[in-house]
């Protein structure tokens, strides 16, 4: 049985939108593991720095794993808060692989995307539903120099589901945001919502909308909004996180 667990964010350098989209999936799998040992951490030490400077500090993956093992735990779930694959799965992978020798089983979680496609795919279907002469992008992080199947993988489920409506566009990969606003404009399309594919947009959200300024020259038939939805702060999506650690849980 599980005697304890650590929540992995990438996070962000904003306290308050930390709290909003990470800290609220830990404390909602606290309430139902509540005895158990348990550590909310952060996969990169920049984040980690930006957030004890404005009186949060956080642990480290490799630092949370080390605090519960002095605790004696030692059949341990570590449950990625992360959407995709990508460098911080990849540094995520390399610290709990460093600590796995102190426990009896180590397991960690995949991100949400490659695992849970079909899933996340109904939930976003619920979460967007269509709107007559509405077409949303939703965009995504992405990874320029990796494998982006997961948000293929998704799109693919949308449009099985007939969510023709909802486009994917990534920050690095394709297709890209200008790539998919072209083709609704020569489609004919007039109404675009933007919506962030993150738990938190954060500073990705400023660079868009400082980009968005251009729009109305490029797409002058298109009226495009930026949604302030933060996937994070969705309680079907913090629910996903949480089923996962669940289903893991009962079988350790």
């Amino acid at each position: 049985m599980l005697d304890g667990w650590v929540s992995a964010a990438f996070g962000t350098a904003d306290p308050q939108r930390f709290d909003r989209c990470f800290a609220t999936v830990h404390q909602a799998a606290v309430q139902q593991f509540s005895p158990l040992p348990n550590t909310l951490a952060l996969t990169s030490p920049r984040i980690q720095a930006h957030l004890a400077a404005q009186g949060k500090p956080l642990p480290l993956v490799g630092e949370a794993l080390s605090q519960l093992a002095e605790q004696g735990c030692r059949r341990v779930v570590v449950n990625s808060l992360l959407l995709a694959e990508g460098a911080e799965w990849d540094k995520l992978r390399s610290q709990v692989e460093q600590r796995r020798a102190d426990f009896d089983p180590l397991i960690l979680i995949p991100p949400l995307l490659p695992s849970r496609s079909q899933a996340c795919a109904q939930t976003l279907d619920a979460l967007f539903p269509a709107e007559p002469g509405l077409t949303r992008v939703l965009l995504g992080h992405g990874c320029a120099q990796g494998e982006n199947s997961a948000y293929a993988a998704l799109q693919a489920q949308l449009k099985s589901a007939g969510r023709d409506d909802l486009s994917i566009a990534l920050l690095h990969g394709g297709p890209s945001l200008s790539e998919l606003l072209e083709k609704w404009n020569q489609s004919g399309a007039r109404r675009i919502e933007l919506n962030f594919l993150m738990l938190c947009a954060g500073h990705h959200a400023q660079e868009v909308r400082q980009e968005s300024r251009g729009w109305a020259a490029a797409y002058p038939a298109l009226s495009v909004t930026i949604s302030d939805l933060e996937l994070g702060r969705c309680p079907a999506f913090q629910e996903l996180f949480l089923s996962f650690l669940k289903e893991t849980s009962s079988s350790v």
